[in-house]
């Protein structure tokens, strides 16, 4: 058995030791069927969806947020079930860790390690559901499903 471990390149990809980590739980085969954009990538494809720069200084109107709930980081089975229903029914979700940073992920992979995606220190990381126009944010450990009420977006097709 091929016991080789995959790294992403931290240099092009500076969010990838999120990854590289030794408690990162995903395997070398699901770490690669993640899609990272680079730093221009990921800015342009932020701003087509996102008119501010940082989560923190989001207009009141752009979302409206229709569920909001805890979840515990130290126990991600019990809480990926969050995640399971919000995302049944697509392959693929783009995420963002900022404006500068981003991935297509598939659910399976998502739902599985979904805490190595969201971290409770982070202030600019966003699940983004094309084609259903809708998001999930976090703040501390405090989740927030919302619908984005902008239509910046309608040019996003689901993968």
């Amino acid at each position: 058995m091929n016991r080789e471990s995959f790294t992403i390149d931290e240099k092009k990809y500076p969010i990838g030791w999120r990854f590289n980590s030794t408690e990162c739980i995903l395997s070398s085969e699901e770490k690669k069927r993640i899609i990272f954009l680079d730093e221009d990538e990921s800015s342009r494809f932020w701003h087509m969806i996102f008119p501010f720069d940082h989560l923190m200084k989001m207009p009141p109107m752009f979302c409206s947020v229709t569920e909001k709930i805890d979840l515990d980081f130290k126990n991600s089975k019990q809480s990926s079930f969050f995640f399971e229903n919000k995302l049944v029914g697509h392959s693929s979700v783009f995420f963002f860790w900022g404006k500068i940073a981003s991935a297509i992920v598939p659910v399976d992979i998502f739902i599985k390690s979904w805490n190595d995606f969201f971290y409770p220190s982070d202030e600019t990381s966003i699940l983004f559901i094309a084609s259903k126009n809708r998001m999930i944010f976090s703040y501390n450990e405090t989740f927030f499903y919302a619908d984005i009420l902008s239509n910046l977006n309608s040019q996003i097709i689901d993968g």
